[in-house]
């Protein structure tokens, strides 16, 4: 049988010959190879394994190196695992897989662990906390695979064909297997097993938990905060594995790689990981000569794109530096083609970096979801193809502006962007810093980027120049739809209809504002 499925594996090779008109995850065109050489009464069905047998793969843990690379492994008795490299040549196993059909699943990050330490916070006061973290052993490894997916892991060692018969790390569909697998435990753990407040990061659940509510874990001899514990009988009840030494309690204590200190309600990240950050950022944003010329192959811009989004967990304002990046890298699945850095991604990751250098690396969670009535400055804006306006319900102020004649796009939605980063830029200026503002707008388009800071290249440059007022004023920003027969002053003052504006607001003071220049960044007060 194990012949017949590498038959049906070269035959299925041969016919997608490495182009782009057939993938592996098109298993349907398949069928009739798969019903002549592997069925029994197909015409291969009749044959036998022959001479060559093919032995199940090892449980060594550490993974050989030298196996992955193109050369492949010459140590006589090698010691050490030799794992499927699911990249290498020109035909991997990566190359031939539709990258539509496994995209990357949403992991909880930093941002959900504020969010619970938060409401803590808000229900129990000062009790003092600890935070938790428990790790999965093996992980990806856990996960059987298909076994018409197995034959693409067969490892030839000394002639023998090793089946590789789990889930290995290093394919672009294995993270998505396994978290999965591990989304479903995560629900066990809430809605069955009541353990709440956890955080899962691939194959790490974090949590926190009163110091004082500890419990018994006979198997590891030791008293563990009782959620930790809870977690661990329900992976024992599951029969997933976990191993002593990754199971660890603290405050501070590292999650992710950051510090993660629930009484003071900190992230921090270490000096060394600062450091390292910002000349990786820099690098990328340098005119490099030499060997790279300014072009990095995928692996690494996707490794970029990681470590700034692992990043993103103590500088969470600094999400616009990769809005140029992932456009780049758009369709580009070969690992280890070469794709350029352009000036647009240099002056993000300058930009990024110069940010990060002046910080103190220390982020304080603090709340981002407030109710609107307790702003410290409210605005309402809109916008035209003709204009720009805004205004200050609690001073009765209104702005007024033509567009500029120089920008990326004449479509309705970047005048409307450019309005709330005029009318930020204004409240600014004129309130004290650390104010909690209130922008709305009647543009659906306008409030995502703004509360999830990601956009289009054309529209980066209005996401940077908001950031930066946000970091050097400490203000809170949040940007709300408002229904377009809400917001009529604002739409008056945008198409310079200010009779009726006057009319809304009788006592309603006048003037001009202009627009930003985006270019020479937020003036400073």
């Amino acid at each position: 049988m194990h012949l017949q499925i590498i038959l049906f594996d070269i035959a299925v090779q041969n016919e997608i010959q490495g182009g782009q008109r057939l993938c592996l995850t098109d298993t349907h065109k398949f069928q009739r190879l798969y019903s002549t050489i592997v069925m029994s009464d197909g015409v291969e069905g009749h044959k036998r394994a022959g001479s060559q047998s093919v032995h199940a793969s090892g449980s060594k843990l550490s993974i050989c190196n030298h196996f992955n690379s193109p050369a492949g492994c010459t140590t006589p008795d090698c010691k050490f695992k030799h794992a499927c490299h699911q990249s290498a040549g020109h035909f991997s196993v990566n190359s031939m897989v539709d990258h539509e059909k496994v995209r990357s699943y949403p992991l909880d990050n930093m941002r959900h662990i504020g969010e619970n330490l938060l409401e803590i916070r808000r229900m129990h006061g000062d009790h003092r906390l600890v935070m938790w973290k428990s790790d999965i052993a093996e992980a990806y490894r856990l996960m059987p695979m298909h076994p018409i997916w197995q034959i693409k892991q067969v490892c030839m060692v000394d002639g023998y064909g090793h089946v590789n018969q789990c889930n290995c790390f290093g394919g672009c569909g294995s993270g998505g297997i396994f978290i999965s697998f591990n989304s479903l435990v995560a629900w066990i753990a809430k809605n069955i097993e009541h353990i709440l407040g956890c955080a899962d990061y691939v194959d790490n659940t974090s949590g926190a938990e009163f110091a004082d509510e500890v419990s018994f874990y006979e198997p590891y001899q030791k008293l563990m905060p009782s959620k930790q514990v809870s977690l661990l009988h329900l992976w024992d009840k599951l029969g997933i594995p976990h191993k002593e030494k990754k199971q660890v309690f603290g405050s501070p204590l590292t999650i992710i790689g950051i510090d993660v200190d629930p009484n003071a309600m900190t992230l921090t990240l270490s000096e060394a990981a600062h450091e390292d950050l910002v000349k990786e950022l820099h690098l990328w944003g340098s005119r490099l000569t030499g060997k790279s010329n300014g072009a990095f192959p995928v692996r690494r811009w996707q490794s970029l794109a990681g470590w700034a989004n692992w990043a993103f967990n103590a500088y969470p304002l600094l999400r616009p530096c990769l809005n140029n990046v992932y456009p780049k890298l758009q369709g580009k699945w070969a690992p280890h083609q070469n794709v350029w850095v352009n000036n647009s991604i240099r002056e993000d990751l300058n930009w990024a970096a110069d940010r990060i250098e002046n910080s103190t690396g220390v982020h304080l969670m603090r709340s981002r979801a407030w109710d609107p009535s307790l702003a410290d400055v409210t605005i309402f804006c809109d916008a035209c193809m003709d204009g720009m306006g805004f205004w200050f319900p609690d001073h009765r102020v209104r702005y007024y502006s033509p567009v500029p004649s120089t920008v990326p796009t004449n479509i309705i939605f970047y005048y409307e962007a450019l309005c709330v980063a005029a009318a930020l830029h204004c409240a600014h200026l004129t309130s004290p810093d650390g104010s909690r503002i209130v922008i709305y707008t009647d543009n659906s388009n306008t409030v995502d980027i703004f509360n999830t800071l990601c956009a289009r290249p054309d529209y980066n440059p209005i996401l940077c120049f908001a950031v930066d007022i946000l970091l050097d004023g400490e203000h809170d920003l949040c940007v709300l739809h408002v229904a377009g027969d809400q917001n009529v002053v604002a739409d008056a003052l945008s198409c310079q209809d200010f009779g009726c504006a006057i009319k809304s607001i009788p006592d309603l003071k006048i003037l001009d504002f202009q627009p930003p220049h985006l270019l020479l960044g937020a003036n400073k007060k």
